[in-house]
């Protein structure tokens, strides 16, 4: 494969994401506002908010697929399915029937979409290796991370726009359309032969499903470092649930009353976590410096995340910098995640260990969105931001007690010796 071949097909794939990321931003929004308008209940919202997580949390079930079919047909194919539920949906929501076997249908929709999902970003993050080398990975994660980002900053605010002015129907539309788009640039990707092969390394594949997947977990644990960095990210998500669930009325509660409010709250989460992926290019961090990034990482987003709540009382625009100051921290954090796990394991298992990385870090997700909807209930939705800020800052505390605790444990090895 040739330079400029691999150029390209790391911008079909850039462009395949971005217009993935566009349209499931698109059906996610429009299907969220369907139940929050129809439903008006917290509990209903916290299902769908649930739903991603609990897939991502299952998801490790893909990574033997994603490792062993074409990554190309993979993604066509789950691309092709992802356009054809936004038509199915835009149909039954265009005819405007509101029952409980339509909401089930919608939401059975959301399920297979949010599916398809789980399936086509662990492979588009497995191809990525095969196109740039190692030196590469992080700048090219941060490009890909950027880029997105970039269109996340518009479509947090413009799809908003969009269900505001037009409405939900419209909405899924334009995502059937953005879906026909992101299968153009999948099916413009070249994988020779060399790159075929060397996705299908023997060592890795058993001729079982379950054996794969059981190699895919054992390969993980043999990395005892990233291992050790995931568990405690994974409990912390448990709260991010709750923050999650509780956003969107916190935002029409304190910042507009109406779509636009949540909107504004996405618009500078995402301006923030473009200067994350900005900010990170110039740090260069390894496995045994991990572990302290995270810490710090931890402790800035905490501070911020904590400041929002609080800043209700202050300004307006202190609340909007926190937050966005907060996803800066989150965005440095996990992006230089991606690329040490990228250059951890090979191609051929990647899927496999990305997948299973997910399942561990979204397992708690979907327990804290449930528990999310019932705080906004009984406490508020003011409530669910101070929770996640005060979990945050407490991650920080666990990673440098632990960081002592190895330090002194170091000296002691030392001083036997």
């Amino acid at each position: 494969m040739t330079k400029q071949t691999k150029k390209k097909d790391v911008y079909n794939l850039l462009f395949g994401r971005i217009a993935t990321n566009i349209a499931d931003s698109l059906f996610y929004m429009a299907i969220l506002w369907h139940f929050k308008e129809v439903s008006r209940s917290p509990f209903i919202v916290s299902i769908i908010f649930a739903v991603a997580s609990g897939i991502d949390m299952i998801s490790f079930g893909f990574g033997p697929l994603i490792d062993r079919i074409s990554i190309k047909k993979l993604l066509e194919s789950s691309t092709f399915l992802q356009a054809a539920i936004s038509v199915i949906t835009f149909l039954i929501l265009y005819l405007r029937i509101d029952n409980l076997i339509i909401s089930i249908i919608l939401i059975t929709l959301y399920i297979a979409s949010t599916i398809l999902s789980a399936i086509i970003y662990p492979a588009e993050y497995k191809l990525l290796p095969l196109f740039v080398s190692e030196k590469e990975l992080l700048r090219f994660n941060g490009i890909f991370q950027l880029t997105y980002r970039v269109l996340d900053l518009l479509l947090d605010a413009g799809v908003t726009v969009i269900i505001t002015l037009t409405s939900i129907p419209i909405t899924v539309v334009l995502s059937a359309i953005v879906f026909a788009i992101a299968l153009k640039f999948y099916g413009s990707l070249k994988i020779n032969l060399a790159a075929k092969e060397f996705l299908e390394e023997d060592e890795y594949f058993t001729g079982s499903y379950r054996k794969d997947m059981a190699l895919g977990w054992k390969t993980l644990r043999k990395e005892k470092n990233i291992l050790e960095l995931i568990l405690p990210i994974a409990f912390t998500n448990f709260f991010y649930g709750i923050f999650s669930v509780g956003l969107p009325y916190f935002a029409q509660s304190y910042i507009r009353d109406s779509a636009l409010g949540y909107g504004t709250m996405l618009f500078t989460s995402s301006l923030g976590s473009i200067g994350g992926t900005l900010l990170v290019q110039r740090f260069k961090i390894g496995k045994k410096d991990m572990q302290i990034f995270i810490a710090i990482c931890f402790l800035g987003a905490g501070i911020f995340r904590v400041l929002v709540p609080i800043s209700i009382y202050l300004n307006i625009w202190v609340l909007l910098v926190a937050s966005a100051i907060s996803s800066m921290w989150i965005t440095m954090m996990n992006t230089n995640f991606e690329a040490l796990v990228q250059t951890s394991f090979s191609s051929s298992i990647l899927g496999r260990v990305e997948t299973i990385n997910d399942s561990i870090l979204s397992a708690m997700i979907p327990i804290g969105t449930l528990v999310g909807g019932w705080i906004i209930k009984v406490s508020g939705s003011l409530m669910t931001q101070y929770i996640y800020g005060a979990a945050l800052l407490l991650s920080a505390v666990y990673y440098f007690l632990i960081l002592k605790d190895k330090k002194q444990k170091n000296v002691s090895d030392n001083e036997i010796e």
